[in-house]
């Protein structure tokens, strides 16, 4: 019985130790649903025409987008360290404006600094991420309303870099009013 009991407990600590020793995966697929609003009266829908990058950042580095012209032009800027930036995406998202999910950006960096820009709304978002470990895929929701200021929504900081900038509605809005007498 003792060698019964011996031998149970040496392959419960086996098969225990067996799971620390599994293969650990950096890196995974983060696709984005982006919806979009320019005017108010608009209806939410996807975003069409989107552009969207990262890069590889450290851990607690602050970087941010300071402009609509740097957005198009992929430059960050470290916030401690303002004369530090960057313009050569670690990552180019593919975009599908047909699939659900449009944006797809292949990450592989423990943090990563994403971009997404939606050009015909004049707006943009940016957000820090941690990467998750043996995550093949993340599937997020993005809204990026034109008509409200700067804010931030789900760890993303959106910036309308054209607050008061008149805006014309991207779908037509058809007139109710009749005239019947």
């Amino acid at each position: 019985m003792r060698v019964i009991t011996k031998i149970l407990i040496c392959t419960g600590i086996a098969l225990s130790l067996a799971g620390c020793f599994k293969d650990e995966k950096q890196g995974t697929c983060m696709r984005i649903a982006v919806y979009s609003q320019n005017v108010e009266s608009d209806p939410i829908m996807k975003a069409t025409d989107l552009e969207a990058y990262a890069f590889w950042v450290e851990k607690n580095e602050k970087w941010e987008v300071s402009s609509w012209e740097d957005a198009l032009s992929h430059r960050i800027v470290n916030v401690e360290r303002p004369a530090e930036s960057r313009n050569t995406p670690d990552e180019v998202a593919l975009f599908d404006a047909e699939a659900e999910y449009q944006v797809a950006l292949e990450l592989w960096s423990l943090y990563t600094f994403a971009v997404v820009v939606d050009k015909a709304n004049k707006i943009y978002a940016y957000r820090t991420y941690e990467t998750p470990m043996n995550l093949a895929e993340v599937f997020t929701q993005l809204h990026m309303y034109a008509w409200r200021k700067t804010g931030n929504a789900n760890g993303w900081t959106v910036v309308n870099p054209f607050p008061d900038e008149a805006r014309e509605p991207l779908v037509p809005v058809e007139d109710d009013s009749s005239t019947t007498e």
